[in-house]
């Protein structure tokens, strides 16, 4: 807003420029094109619909890099990495394999110009989004998508200090509330990470991802837990 605005507000001077339209603020980061907005959108309608019920987070972010997409379930996450015909696909191979670090499931979703670049990566999930359809190019028909069941403990570098706080006492590993003081993050990660089950991990890091309140743009909004833990 320019100074001289800010002067009249406070002199009491709105109601004079009253009819001039309102500004609204732009949701939308400037530097998305139109098409990756298509592709983010068909990504997400996807994503529903292959992890009914999920969040869907945008910009997650994964050690060095952001996650395009991020979808949520109660007990399952999948990573998704969009590649509109404006990108390059010369880092492609690093994001993914870096995504394939924190997701159990990680699929790439590209324009109809990069399909054949696509299909020369190894141990990819592949989608190909066209303006009125999602074509999946790997797996092919039913077959099921490439997965790491062994992807679980990396997952706990997502949680915040309260986060990670809530879920230790909310399983037990540490009895009682939790003293930042006498248990730094770091700590609490480490004992998470030894004294949890796998499924155990992924199901404290889904449930707080999707009830975390600040997230990247044109994410959904928080989602509760079905049944609220000892914590509330």
């Amino acid at each position: 807003m320019a100074r001289a605005s800010i002067e009249e507000m406070s002199a009491g001077k709105v109601a004079r420029r009253s009819a001039r339209p309102l500004v609204r603020l732009r949701l939308v980061p400037p530097n998305r094109s139109a098409e990756e907005l298509q592709l983010r959108a068909a990504a997400a309608a996807w994503g529903r619909k292959r992890l009914p019920g999920c969040r869907v987070i945008h910009e997650l972010v994964c050690g060095e890099r952001r996650a395009d997409l991020a979808l949520v379930g109660e007990k399952d996450l999948i990573g998704i990495e969009i590649k509109s015909s404006r990108d390059r696909l010369d880092r492609l191979e690093e994001q993914l394999k870096e995504y394939g670090r924190y997701f159990p499931e990680v699929w790439l979703f590209v324009a109809p110009k990069w399909a054949p670049a696509a299909k020369e990566l190894a141990a990819t999930n592949i989608a190909v989004a066209h303006p009125d359809r999602v074509e999946v190019l790997r797996p092919r028909k039913a077959g099921a998508p490439y997965r790491d069941e062994l992807v679980t403990a990396r997952m706990l570098e997502w949680l915040w200090v309260e986060e990670a706080a809530r879920i230790a006492g909310r399983t037990q590993v540490i009895p009682g509330p939790v003293v930042s003081r006498r248990y730094p993050a770091a700590n609490v990660k480490k004992l998470l990470a030894r004294l949890l089950t796998g499924n155990e991990i992924i199901r404290e890091v889904c449930r707080e991802l999707r009830a975390r309140p600040l997230v990247g743009q044109m994410s959904d909004p928080p989602l509760r837990a079905r049944s609220a833990g000892p914590d509330g």
